[in-house]
């Protein structure tokens, strides 16, 4: 069992974006010097109220120069808002300068501020996806290739530098709908979701689905099938843990109101999302949140709940977000992760 850490780093009050950076990264530190396996970093762009991160390769070698040993992944390299190449050179060149520690999430995007701020039509996300996760593949298997796709024409290229693990860097794709369960199932790839995204009632029906298909196309579970974020917290009773997320949680979904907010009326796309959004907002049910999306509670409530998510899911990683809405006082959040790593890690298996 491997154990993770999820990091966004939305904008915060009184702190400037550099500071924000500086703070990830102090905090990866300790999760390093702790002993978490891989800090896990959003791609998100054009909303500091929800993410500043909007390149996360590039800082990676700047991260494996603070902390030593942990593996940095993105979660996850939006796919079709990059050339293929291009993102092929960067992502070696993190694994280069960062020791042969990149962990390469990749996905779709579904947030439609990201499509229309690089005008990518929001319905070609899945063709684009494909074709720019084939064009990688080739770029670090082949030494030279040619690619003939709808969106992305390659000819005879040899793509440099090259990463460090052969033959590349680990490769896991983000899926939180039936639709890409089912067809990531069918490629048999290991997959990364989210209970912020799918909560655990939806992720079992999809998880079955995705075995359906793995099974189907020919592909055994792997033991690196399947990785899990949740946001965590562990306090020293039940009830101070979830006392003290309920600003975080509210805040996560005002942080996606204001994103999804500042696109035109015109645009279109975002409008049934947004109503959700603002819906839940109207009756933010917090019990509901606990129950089906987070993990809050005591040392002996989380070993219980995440053992249980362990073994229904079959988990290679848990991936911890230990700040949803950063809300919570730094010295809070590092107790929590030492709670995590004295009191829960080590009952996990």
């Amino acid at each position: 069992m491997k154990f993770g850490l999820f990091f966004q780093a939305p904008e915060a009050p009184g702190q400037s974006h550099a500071e924000r950076y500086a703070e990830m990264i102090e905090l990866i530190g300790l999760a390093d010097t702790l002993g978490f396996d891989v800090a896990w970093l959003a791609e998100l762009h054009f909303g500091g109220a929800f993410s500043l991160l909007s390149n996360p390769l590039m800082a990676v070698p700047v991260i494996a120069q603070r902390a030593p040993r942990i593996r940095i992944g993105t979660a996850v390299t939006l796919l079709p808002l990059h050339h293929p190449l291009a993102c092929a050179e960067q992502a070696a060149t993190a694994d280069l300068l960062s020791g042969g520690r990149l962990e390469l999430g990749v996905g779709r995007g579904s947030i439609p501020s990201q499509f229309h701020g690089f005008r990518v039509p929001l319905s070609e996300s899945r063709s684009r996806f494909v074709e720019a996760l084939d064009i990688i593949r080739l770029a670090w298997t082949r030494e030279r290739f040619s690619y003939a796709g709808a969106h992305y024409q390659v000819e005879d290229v040899s793509v440099v530098p090259r990463p460090v693990q052969r033959p590349h860097p680990p490769i896991r794709v983000a899926v939180h709908s039936a639709e890409s369960f089912a067809h990531i199932g069918g490629l048999g790839l290991p997959i990364y979701s989210g209970t912020t995204t799918t909560p655990l009632p939806q992720l079992r029906e999809f998880t079955a689905l995705y075995r359906e298909r793995l099974a189907a196309g020919g592909h055994a579970w792997q033991p690196e099938q399947m990785a899990l974020m949740l946001p965590v917290h562990v306090a020293e009773t039940g009830s101070a843990a979830r006392d003290a997320m309920r600003p975080g949680v509210r805040k996560y979904y005002e942080n996606l109101r204001t994103i999804f907010s500042a696109l035109p009326d015109s645009y279109a796309e975002h409008l049934p999302r947004l109503k959700i959004i603002q819906d839940t907002l109207a009756n933010l049910r917090y019990d509901k949140f606990f129950r089906d999306q987070a993990v809050f509670g005591d040392a002996a409530e989380v070993v219980d709940r995440l053992q249980a998510v362990i073994e229904e899911f079959s988990l290679s990683q848990v991936i911890c977000w230990f700040d949803q809405g950063s809300m919570l006082p730094r010295a809070q959040m590092e107790a929590s992760m030492r709670r995590f790593v004295e009191q829960v890690m080590p009952k996990l298996s």
